[in-house]
Order: structure tokens, then C-alpha cells, then sequence
């Protein structure tokens, strides 16, 4: 028998293993560190994006009742995946999996404005997250809540709202609408009508005792407006 040859075929076997090893520590390192790492800087991103384009959409419904635009239709962009909105490498098997998002809009918080009934327009995001703790924010009447992951809900922007003045952002249309999906999503809203109360006793009508309405109702306000919107959303690619 040829020593050397089998020396040198032992070698390569002895090799290849050792290849095969590198490969598996370096996936193994791969798997366990960066892509959490990375997974949850990306979805952390993205929870600070979708929460700036809250603001937004809170600013561009404002902004029609306050210019007076009766009639005007505006929208606005919500990204409710991290697929869109951030940078996610081009090579897919390099990247994290990464969550996806709920928006709904429909019927939210119930006021009662001197025994007259009115229903604030609620938009809502919850997110579903693989790394990072999931949020919730939630535009209701004019506000916009938020709460992370095993947290109270708090409010993130207030309502329009003064020591003698409240503005209620209310809908218009009964549908609700609930899209779950990775493509950014358009707000669509028209201001359609305003309704105004003077010395109005302003209170909430079965609110859950978490709701951050509780922070600024029961009170009596010199002048309430109330602005009525229909709105809905819809995919946009």
C-alpha cells in the first residue's frame, strides 16, 4: 500500500471537514447573532417610521379642518411592514425575516356632547414582529395613543384642545376596513361637515376604563367643534 497516497487522501477528508465546520460555525453565528441583532434594529426602525407617519396623517386630517377645506380629499402613506419603508439587504437569504402589520380604520371612541352622540374616526396599527416587542398606535378622534409590547397605552400626540375649546375628529362612514399586509397602505380621508356646540358638557359614553380619553373627559368647554370625515384605506404598490 501507497503510504503517502493514503496520507494525502486522509488529508483532503481531514480538510474538507474542516471546511464543513467553518461553514456551520459561521452559520450557526450567523443564525443565533446577526440576524436577531439585525431583525430587531430593522423592525425598531420601522416601529419610529410608522409612528412619524401617525404624526403626519394626525397633522394632514388637522390640517384640512383648520384651512376650512369642506369637500377636499387628502391621503396619506402608512407603511405597515418593515418589506417597505427600510432598508432590508437585497439578498434575501442574507436578511431577517421580518414581521408584518394590521391598520384598521372604523368607529372608535364614544362622546356625548350635551346628550348628542358622536363617534371619534379611529385608526389603528398593530404590529407582529419576529425580534423586536411589538406596538400599537391608535389615532381616535383627533389623539394618537401608543403602547409597546406589555406596556399602558399612553398618549403620544393630544387632541385639539384647549382650557376652553375641543376639537373632536369624527367619522362619517359606518364600514370598517382591516387590511394585514407587507405593501404601504393609503389613508384616504375628506372633510365632509362641522358641527359646533357652545358651552358643552362633554363626557364619554361605555369607554374602557384604560382609554386616555379619561385624561381630558369629563369637562365643560365653552366651544366644541366637531368635524366630521369619511375615510379608508387601501393598498398601494
Amino acid at each position: 500500500m501507497n503510504t503517502r497516497t493514503a496520507d494525502d487522501g486522509v488529508a483532503e477528508v481531514i480538510g474538507f471537514l474542516l471546511i464543513i465546520a467553518v461553514i456551520v460555525a459561521f452559520a450557526g453565528v450567523w443564525i443565533l447573532i446577526y440576524l436577531p441583532s439585525e431583525g430587531n434594529m430593522v423592525e425598531t426602525d420601522h416601529a419610529r417610521l410608522v409612528t412619524e407617519q401617525f404624526a403626519d396623517l394626525k397633522y394632514g386630517i388637522d390640517l384640512l379642518w383648520i384651512t376650512g377645506r369642506e369637500g377636499v380629499t387628502s391621503s396619506r402613506l402608512i407603511s405597515p411592514s418593515p418589506v417597505e419603508g427600510t432598508t432590508i439587504s437585497g439578498l434575501l437569504f442574507l436578511s431577517p425575516p421580518v414581521g408584518t402589520g394590521t391598520i384598521t380604520l372604523g368607529k372608535g371612541t364614544n362622546f356625548k356632547i350635551n346628550n348628542n352622540l358622536v363617534t371619534a374616526l379611529k385608526i389603528t396599527y398593530n404590529s407582529a414582529n419576529y425580534y423586536a416587542s411589538d406596538i400599537r398606535l391608535v389615532y381616535d378622534g383627533g389623539a394618537i395613543f401608543r403602547n409597546d409590547e406589555g406596556e399602558a397605552q399612553s398618549v403620544f400626540l393630544d387632541p385639539s384642545l384647549g382650557t376652553d375649546r375641543l376639537v373632536l375628529v369624527t367619522v362619517n362612514n359606518d364600514n370598517e376596513q382591516q387590511v394585514l399586509g407587507n405593501i404601504p397602505l393609503s389613508v384616504t380621508y375628506s372633510y365632509v361637515d362641522t358641527i359646533y356646540y357652545d358651552n358643552a358638557d362633554v363626557t364619554l359614553v361605555s369607554a374602557d376604563s384604560d382609554n386616555p380619553w379619561h385624561d381630558f373627559l369629563p369637562q365643560t368647554f365653552a366651544n366644541v367643534t366637531v368635524v366630521e370625515y369619511e375615510a379608508s384605506i387601501g393598498g398601494w404598490s
